[in-house]
């Protein structure tokens, strides 16, 4: 590792894999918008795949430097790449790293805002809370079995109907809420494998994650649960053709659950970028079925 470039420690601390779970929650929404032809501006589309992307990347540095400070991360972590905690960045690198992130965020969300409505600053603030509340604070919400909620609200929930709440200016569209609780739970699955790869160094360093807390077993479990109600919740927008593709969809996650259940340490990382992936792909899935519909 010692003679990798500064540029391919900072590409592993962004976590790229991750930003598929970012970039879902945009394109559905979108997706959704476009085929009610109710977009009227690309540049705010720009804008929240911006907004999206560098969230996704601030809450990435931001774990890794909270849980280093708490001795959560050590150099014996099994996940991806750690430059912070491996000793391959310094401590002030990464911060400028996250400072830098965090200025760019703020930014394009201060275009978007300027594009669509000022009082949206509301959810921006709640969003930057969430980045620093879920390792960090009084009370971090992955070190109290909080962590798979807080993927579903704000992988989820928030980005998702927000997003479409920006392009169309509907609040109750019963839809997208399904649509939001799709990519949500599908999402929360990454912090499952991560979660199940991590659960001894986790129950060491007393962090009391759902699945330290509930017991490993519980970990695969929960991923199919997660899977499975990913598709059901999709029945609004289910076709003649819908079964089909849940059908690919479905060979895409159980080989992803046979990797969860078959390997162990760091070879869970294949796990991971598998459950990354399927993220992804099941916004590409849902954008066919509005458009198939």
């Amino acid at each position: 590792m010692a003679g990798q470039s500064k540029l391919s420690l900072y590409m592993g601390l962004l976590r790229p894999k991750t930003l598929l779970s970012g970039l879902s929650s945009v394109i559905v929404p979108v997706a959704y918008a476009y085929a009610q032809g109710k977009i009227t501006s690309w540049a705010i589309v720009a804008c929240l795949v911006g907004v999206a992307v560098l969230a996704q990347i601030a809450s990435n540095i931001a774990n890794d430097l909270i849980d280093f400070h708490k001795g959560v991360d050590t150099d014996e972590r099994k996940g991806p790449l750690r430059p912070l905690s491996q000793g391959l960045l310094s401590e002030k690198e990464v911060r400028v790293a996250l400072y830098l992130n965090i200025v760019a965020l703020l930014f394009v969300a201060g275009v978007l805002l300027s594009l669509s409505s000022w009082y949206l600053i509301i959810v921006g603030i709640l969003v930057l809370i969430g980045i620093f509340a879920y390792s960090g604070g009084p009370y971090p919400l992955s070190h109290h079995a909080l962590g798979e909620l807080s993927v579903l609200i704000f992988f989820g929930w928030i980005p998702v109907i927000v997003s479409y709440y920006i392009l169309t200016g509907e609040w109750h569209n019963p839809i997208i809420y399904c649509l939001a609780t799709s990519i949500g739970l599908s999402s929360v699955n990454i912090l499952v494998v991560n979660n199940y790869r991590d659960y001894k160094e986790d129950a060491q360093a007393g962090k009391q994650t759902l699945i330290v807390r509930m017991g490993r077993d519980f970990a695969p479990k929960l991923y199919l649960s997660c899977a499975l109600l990913s598709i059901l919740v999709l029945f609004p927008v289910y076709s003649r053709w819908s079964m089909w593709l849940i059908l690919t969809y479905g060979y895409f996650v159980l080989n992803a659950y046979r990797s969860l259940t078959s390997l162990e340490g760091t070879s869970l990382n294949k796990t991971l970028g598998l459950t990354a992936r399927n993220v992804f792909f099941l916004a590409i899935l849902i954008v066919l079925f509005i458009f198939l519909r």
